[in-house]
């Protein structure tokens, strides 16, 4: 299906637009009393913890200062290079080399100059690992933007307000009619020029396409992203993507339409100095802590622990930069002293016959996983905080532990008791009406890979969550039935 069909974007009436170059270029295409009814409807659908900035991914991954330079300065360049001959850029890599860090680090950088809005997929989030809310949740974006909602606030309400249903439409008309359409308009009938156009904010950050479950929705994006580009007029954004170079992603990307537009940079080559990135975050890290425990590390070195120590991490490490972060958060545990549970990671030996693509981080998740005394019941409701369901009606937080200790028949505080020794690889809030949540996906492949994790594999197919979903449910309205039976009441 095209998204360019011949179609002429309505034309508005009584309303004005200003071109004031000068004044970077804002302009007003609303009517008097607008109340935007169409914006609304955007609003409810789509997905706030989609944004850069949002409080659900609090605290988000970030390139810690001096790292990732090289890679960080090569995107710079392709962002502000108005000249620049592409127009999307490809950064992958493997699980944990911080692909979201950098997308990050990018997104917050340029937010107030040429960021136009973001999409952060996580696979854990039943809200956030599909493309349903994904243009509605960028449209939203950049009709309320600071600088391009002047511009496109209007065109994008119009188009929703003329048919409200386009929320729930199939994914090209929706791209077709909140944001190709808009922007057609805005260069014919109000004479947007191209060079006017590059003074604008223009860049769309898409991180973690792979965390997109339905694989083939994959390509079905780039697909769409591609025609967009190569379209004449092509779609004034550039769009920087971050993924693991999965099969259909990398074949999605070979087609040869996107040869001439596109960029490509692998964050794991050996020339970005990884290691040292890695090294230069542990030795600040390690230090932090040493002054966080106050006391306790007074008698302990000022360099601990040492330069030999650090490097042994990044050898260990294997360019995956979630290794550092993981350590750094299991040794920062407040309850213990971070001397001993670094040592208890040097000690962590790699068995002959253990098969693993990532050896040392796997065997620092089961050490983790260790020390949790109640894994029957973390087998309960692992499987849940992984990969919810639609259980619950909305308005009710799906992983929360409210909802499941309910949903699991467990006492009030058990779900954190449950999860305390987990902060390392899981974000527990305190607020028991928010969301448990994962801190980086390699930790969810290590679970769901029986082969990687052992007896700590978590299944999450729907069927097996299902059936212990139901299996406490039959036991809730068998322990109801004998306790009004022990009442009197008859059944």
């Amino acid at each position: 299906m095209s998204i360019f069909p011949d179609a002429q974007y309505p034309t508005i009436n009584g309303g004005s637009f200003t071109n004031n170059v000068n004044n970077n270029f804002h302009s007003h295409g609303t009517q008097e009393g607008q109340d935007y009814d169409g914006l609304k409807i955007l609003y409810k659908n789509m997905v706030q913890g989609a944004f850069y900035n949002s409080e659900q991914r609090f605290p988000p991954p970030n390139c810690h200062p001096g790292t990732r330079t090289q890679v960080l300065e090569i995107l710079r360049h392709w962002i502000t290079d108005v000249a620049a001959r592409t127009s999307i850029y490809w950064l992958y890599g493997a699980a944990g080399e911080g692909k979201s860090a950098v997308a990050q680090t990018v997104s917050e950088e340029f937010a107030a100059s040429h960021l136009a809005a973001t999409f952060f997929f996580a696979r854990a989030d039943p809200s956030r690992n599909n493309l349903t809310s994904l243009f509605i949740t960028i449209a939203y974006q950049l009709a309320t933007s600071s600088t391009l909602g002047a511009l496109l606030k209007y065109p994008i309400d119009f188009a929703v307000r003329e048919n409200p249903s386009i929320v729930h439409a199939i994914l090209e008309e929706q791209f077709r009619d909140l944001i190709v359409l808009p922007c057609i308009w805005l260069t014919t009938t109000c004479r947007l020029t191209t060079e006017q156009w590059k003074d604008l904010p223009r860049l769309i950050v898409i991180d973690g396409l792979d965390e997109c479950i339905d694989i083939a929705s994959q390509e079905r994006l780039l697909s769409i992203i591609r025609q967009a580009k190569t379209a004449t007029p092509p779609l004034p954004f550039e769009f920087l993507i971050c993924s693991r170079p999965e099969p259909r992603i990398r074949n999605a990307f070979s087609h040869q339409a996107f040869h001439h537009i596109l960029d490509r940079t692998d964050i794991g080559k050996k020339s970005f100095e990884t290691g040292k990135d890695i090294a230069n975050y542990l030795g600040h890290e390690f230090s932090r802590i040493r002054q966080e425990h106050g006391q306790s590390m007074t008698h302990i070195a000022e360099d601990w622990p040492g330069t030999g120590i650090i490097q042994q991490l990044v050898q260990r490490a294997c360019g995956q930069f979630i290794y550092a972060p993981t350590v750094i958060k299991y040794v920062r545990d407040y309850d213990d002293f971070p001397v001993d549970r670094l040592e208890i990671i040097l000690k962590i030996t790699v068995p002959d016959n253990f098969d693993s693509p990532y050896p040392d981080l796997d065997l620092l998740y089961m050490q983790i996983l260790s020390v949790c005394t109640q894994w029957e019941h973390l087998l309960d409701v692992m499987p849940h905080i992984l990969k919810p369901g639609d259980t619950f009606r909305r308005g009710y937080e799906q992983t929360s532990s409210r909802i499941i200790e309910g949903l699991f028949l467990l006492p009030k505080g058990k779900v954190y008791a449950l999860l305390s020794r987990l902060h390392s690889v899981l974000l527990i809030p305190e607020n028991d009406c928010d969301n448990v949540t994962v801190r980086h996906a390699s930790f969810i492949d290590f679970l769901t890979d029986q082969k990687r994790s052992g007896k700590y594999f978590v299944n999450t197919e729907e069927n097996a969550r299902h059936e212990r979903i139901l299996f406490y449910l039959l036991k809730r309205i068998s322990n109801s039935i004998i306790n009004h039976s022990k009442d009197g009441i008859t059944w």
